[in-house]
Order: C-alpha cells, then structure tokens, then sequence
C-alpha cells in the first residue's frame, strides 16, 4: 500500500514536471514568434488633466496601433499586430489621473494593451521611430472650452496638398454630411471643437479659389447651417456651423475625408442627450495606413466579437481613419469604399463584393 501510495506521488510529480517543461517551452515559442517586443511604458500627466503614454517598441512600427473605446467600465483597447510583450509582466499599476492601471495580453499574432479609466477619455495614437505616443484626455468639457483632435498626423516629408472637393450631402438618419475630397490619403488633419463651430485644419493643403466659400446647407433640414472653406496660413481651413444641441463624428477612407454631424433629442427621462436612431453598435476609432481590407475586417471582428467571414474574392487595401464611429457604420464604410456588399445570418457575417452577394441571393 506505502509502495503503491510513493508510486502514484511519483508519477504526479513527473507529470507536474513534465507539463511544467512542456508549457515553457510553449510559451518561450510563441514569445519567438514576436521578434519586435514592447519594451517599456512611461505615463506622465500634461495640462487640463491630459497623459501621454509612450510605448517603446524594439522595431519600429508601421501603423500606429488600432484601438477601440468601451464603457461600463470605461477602457480603451488597443492592438499592437505582431509585437510580443516584453515587460515581463502583464498589468501596470498607473494611478495617474483617469488612468488607474494598464493591462497587456499577449496572442500567437499580436498584444492587446488595455487602458482601464474611471471616466471616460478621448485619445490619439501617433509613432516616431520606435515610440508609440498615446494622448488621453477628458472627454466632457466645459461650456465654450475648445477641443482640439489630431485626427491624422501630417507626413514629414512637407509634401503640399491640394483639396479637390467639398460637397454636402443628407445621410439617411437625418445627418448632415461634409465630403472632402483629398488630393492624398495621407493629410494630416486637426478638428477643433470650439465652442458652438467645428474648425479642420488640413495641414499644408492647398485650397483651389473656387473652393474657397460659403455654403448655405439650410435647405437639407440637417443640423448644419453653414460650411465655410477658405484658406489660412499654409493650411486649408473650414468651419462648420451647426444649429441647436449636436455632436460630430470624422472619418476617412482612402481620399475621401468625411464629417458627419446628428442632431441630439432632449430627453427629460435621460441625463445626457441623444442622438437620433442609426448606427447602434459600440464607438471606436482605427487608425490604418494601407492595409488589407480584410486585416481591417479581423479587427472589426475582434472588437464585435462577431464571426466575420471575407470571401476569397475580396482584396486590395485601404487607408481608413475613424474616430468615434459606431462599428456597424464602420463596417458600412469599408463596405462602400470597396463595392462590398454583407449577408448576415446569426452572429455571422459574410463578407464579399456586392455584385457577388446579389447573384448568391438570386440562386
């Protein structure tokens, strides 16, 4: 019985051994396959309650990473593709500010850096050489404060710009809708929230002289009365003026540069205004530089959790700037920036080009 009862510790040690061994050398593995590696993270606090957070990085990156806000709790995620984490741990104690602590996940392809709050912060992502720079800030202000957004950083190489279009548009929900035609993907591009107007400044980009005006919107019933494009310095200039209580969103895709501004309903039953119904899925904001449209497809996927299929026909890339944007809007964009149409069924979405999902539904 003692023999039988030393024999059974026996063999539990050497199994606790063996899958001891058999997990570090899988973990060791996976850590190989991410050649580039977080290798620090330094936060540090600005004025008017702002913090910078640098993530160095032992490769430079291409992209700055992809994030996405949440709430309840509030948190911001971001993906850093193909970069381990090198930190030899996985959470930072922060307690700076809104920032109370900061999580890092490590997957077989990338790691998740999650930014927990206990408010809700709006943030920016830009990258320098090996340093990743994210700047959160408060996203409820005061009264006539101004709200600056750098929505995309200028490229170095002072290459001038050129604004091509301006045109207004009703979207579907009662929205008023400002396109902006780019003559390059890449203009760097600042939104001013300051007081009752919404100021962009497109960095060293030329306004053509017949572009330069006023345009009267007040006829599209939306909650944008004027539109106003002019020149300003080196840079090109428009401010929007709305009417009433609203909010904005901006996104880009490719050369196409779009704000979209929705009327807020006073609810007395609701703390907060609303806007009207549209897009109902959760905000976030995705910063890509040429990349496959169906890498931009995976990320929607991961942030839904939903099962996002890409059929074999669909490819190309896209340069893709949101910020804010409910993610079935998001979907709608890309969609529409590439001729691709969505048949869903369940929690799972097909994706294809729409001449494909057309003749599938005629069989």
């Amino acid at each position: 019985m003692k023999t039988n009862l030393r024999l059974l510790k026996y063999l539990q040690a050497l199994l606790l051994i063996m899958l001891t061994t058999f997990s570090s050398f899988t973990l060791a593995e996976d850590q190989s396959a991410l050649a580039n590696k977080i290798e620090s993270v330094d936060v540090s606090s600005l004025p008017g309650g702002r913090l910078s957070i640098r993530v160095r990085t032992s490769q430079p990156l291409t992209n700055p990473p992809a994030g996405f806000a949440l709430t309840g709790p509030s948190r911001i995620a971001l993906d850093f593709p193909q970069v381990g984490n090198g930190l030899g741990k996985n959470s930072i104690n922060a307690e700076q500010g809104m920032l109370k602590t900061i999580s890092l996940a490590q997957g077989k392809e990338r790691t998740r850096m999650v930014l927990n709050l206990s408010n809700t912060m709006s943030y920016n992502t830009s990258i320098s050489g090996n340093e990743v720079s994210i700047i959160l800030q408060p996203s409820i202000v005061s009264a006539g404060s101004t709200v600056e957004t750098k929505f995309a950083e200028p490229k170095l190489d002072g290459q001038k710009n050129t604004i091509n279009k301006v045109d207004f548009v009703r979207g579907k929900n009662g929205e008023g809708r400002i396109i902006v035609d780019l003559s390059d993907p890449t203009v760097g591009i600042n939104i001013k929230q300051k007081g009752k107007v919404i100021e962009v400044d497109f960095i060293n980009t030329e306004v053509p002289a017949d572009l330069q005006r006023r345009l009267n919107v007040t006829n599209f019933n939306t909650p944008v009365v004027f539109v106003d494009t002019m020149k300003k310095g080196k840079n090109g200039h428009m401010v929007i003026e709305p009417k009433g209580a609203w909010e904005q969103s901006a996104y880009q895709a490719d050369k196409k540069f779009i704000i979209d501004v929705r009327q807020l309903i006073e609810d007395p039953n609701k703390l907060v205004p609303s806007s009207k119904v549209g897009y109902a899925g959760e905000k976030l904001s995705l910063n890509f530089q040429n990349i496959e449209v169906r890498s931009v497809l995976q990320v929607i996927a991961d942030f839904t959790g939903l099962n996002i299929i890409s059929s074999d026909t669909v490819a190309g890339n896209i340069t893709l700037r949101l910020k804010d944007v409910p993610w079935d809007q998001a979907l709608e964009i890309i969609m529409q920036s590439k001729g691709l149409g969505k048949r869903k069924n369940g929690n799972v979405i097909l994706i294809a080009p729409a001449d494909e999902i057309a003749a599938n539904e005629k069989q």
